[in-house]
């Protein structure tokens, strides 16, 4: 590198010479440093400082000082694409994060507002259901049925219930069979007796009028009998 030189006889860097870099920032050749470095002071800015050696394996920090600017430019922008993929590729990934905890928390919105909904008609129909058990508990202590009525009055209704008791009469109507009354023919143990009671009496009543017709037939007297001559002359 043409621009390296002693920076107090402006010697350059050239094969035997060798530099040393002060902490300050000046750089001297072997001769300068050993005939006015003293006391640890730059014999250019006066400033104490220290030096060192300027070999090929420094310090990467120094190194970058020695170095050609476009290799340390190129260099850079290498650094900076590398860093440039890994940021965009971050940022994606975030980007898609966000997109999806945006459309979850919408989700999130519409379902809550769904059950709530939905919350808010379970209790509409639980107090429909409690009001329809109410009105039928009601209706039921309401309604006397007629198969809960006892058949003997005198055991379990006082005569008070049974004088109170409205007599329900249905209203006539005009129909065409109204001068009838109509017969069931539905064969009960009642009707059974009734008709064997008649069926007795009628055959108890015609016994008795064919003794009476046997009774009342007339025989003619024999020769023998004394009413004999009586009943020819009356012929």
């Amino acid at each position: 590198m043409d621009w390296i030189h002693c920076n107090k006889c402006f010697s350059q860097l050239e094969p035997g010479i060798t530099l040393h870099l002060t902490s300050c920032g000046h750089m001297f050749c072997n001769n300068c440093l050993g005939n006015g470095l003293k006391d640890s002071t730059c014999l250019v800015c006066r400033m104490p400082c220290s030096a060192m050696k300027l070999v090929p394996d420094m310090k990467q920090e120094i190194q970058d000082y020695f170095t050609d600017p476009e290799e340390l430019i190129k260099k850079s922008c290498d650094v900076i694409q590398f860093q440039r993929q890994h940021r965009r590729r971050l940022l994606s990934y975030l980007l898609q994060s966000t997109k999806k905890f945006y459309a979850a928390r919408n989700e999130l919105k519409r379902v809550t507002e769904m059950c709530q909904k939905q919350h808010t008609q379970l209790k509409e129909y639980h107090k429909r259901i409690k009001a329809l058990e109410t009105q039928l508990a009601n209706q039921s202590s309401r309604q006397v049925s007629p198969f809960n009525i006892p058949i003997s009055p005198t055991n379990n209704i006082s005569p008070s219930f049974i004088q109170t008791t409205p007599s329900c009469k249905r209203p006539t109507k005009s129909t065409p069979y109204s001068t009838h009354h109509y017969q069931s023919n539905l064969l009960t143990p009642s009707r059974i007796s009734k008709q064997r009671s008649a069926n007795f009496s009628a055959h108890s009543q015609k016994s008795n009028t064919s003794n009476k017709i046997s009774s009342t037939v007339f025989t003619p007297p024999t020769p023998e009998s004394v009413g004999y001559n009586n009943f020819l002359k009356n012929l």
